[in-house]
């Protein structure tokens, strides 16, 4: 991911982080694994990235 300055003006020289894709929530999520699935598939990530963090993210929680 890389990060780039904003250019627009007023931003103070603010950065500005690339746009992730939003999976809206249309129904409340049954469980924390559908609820840290919803997050990793919207993150858009490597399959490989969403392993390590859908590990973390389980054992965490």
């Amino acid at each position: 991911m890389t990060i780039e300055p904003a250019t627009e003006g007023g931003s103070g020289g603010a950065l500005r982080l690339p746009h992730t894709r939003v999976v809206p929530l249309s129904t409340p999520p049954s469980s924390y694994t559908t609820t840290v699935e919803r997050y990793l598939t919207g993150a858009g990530i490597a399959k490989s990235s969403a392993r390590i963090y859908r590990n973390s993210l389980t054992t965490w929680g």
